[in-house]
C-alpha cells in the first residue's frame, strides 16, 4: 500500500500536521532555517488573499509562505 501525504493547501483552518519532508531541494535549507524540519507539527493560521502566501505556526512561531514554498512541504496524513 502506498503512503499518502497532503501539503499546506490541504489543511483546513487550523488544522495541523506534522512535517515529513521538503520536497524542493533549493529551498530546504531556507524552511529548514525557518523550523520547518520533519517531525515539526505545522498548523495553517490563514492563507492570505488570492492564495499567494499562507500563514503557518511552527513551534509557536508564525510564519508568511509563498505558494511554492508551501507546496515543497509535505505533511503526514
Amino acid at each position: 500500500m502506498q503512503r499518502r501525504y497532503r501539503t499546506i493547501f490541504d489543511l483546513k483552518l487550523n488544522e495541523s500536521a506534522l512535517a515529513i519532508a521538503v520536497t524542493d531541494p533549493s529551498l530546504a535549507g531556507k524552511l529548514t532555517a525557518m523550523g520547518v524540519l520533519p517531525g515539526t507539527l505545522i498548523e495553517l493560521v490563514r492563507p492570505a488573499p488570492f492564495g499567494k502566501a499562507y500563514y503557518i505556526k511552527v513551534d509557536g512561531v508564525r510564519l508568511a509562505l509563498r505558494e511554492e514554498e508551501a507546496a515543497s512541504i509535505l505533511l503526514d496524513v
